[in-house]
């Protein structure tokens, strides 16, 4: 168990070179001592860096705006006191629209209803 562990940590520090070379005049541009183990700790940090930078940016600035589920809280209030003003329209409407039918009841000579809480057919006699 111990030669398998053993083969992998040796195979991770092997270390190879990476060079870059000018394809017309075979002339050497860059050269990289490398070794499997530094190639996938420099990756993973590049993606942990990239990852947070992307993440503090949409947090703490204006594009939170565009996630859906981040509003803003002004936003949020607005959207309450819109709410509760429907809703007190709805009711007053409401309210109207039975006042206006126990009016056209009256006028065409039936009694009206006897409650104005009453939710039965405000055409209802009694």
């Amino acid at each position: 168990m111990d030669q398998p562990k053993k083969k992998l940590i040796h195979k991770l520090r092997y270390k190879y070179r990476m060079v870059i070379i000018n394809d017309e005049s075979f002339e050497e541009k860059l050269s990289f001592k490398l070794t499997p183990m530094n190639v996938f700790v420099s990756l993973s940090s590049a993606i942990v860096l990239f990852t947070s930078l992307i993440v503090t940016l949409v947090f703490y600035t204006s594009l939170r705006e565009f996630v859906p589920g981040y509003t803003d809280t002004k936003t949020k209030r607005n959207v309450q006191q819109l709410l509760y003003k429907t809703d007190s329209l709805e009711q007053a409407l409401k309210a109207k629209e039975l006042f206006y039918a126990n009016f056209i009841n009256i006028l065409e000579g039936g009694t009206g209803i006897s409650d104005s809480t009453q939710k039965s057919n405000p055409n209802h006699t009694e």
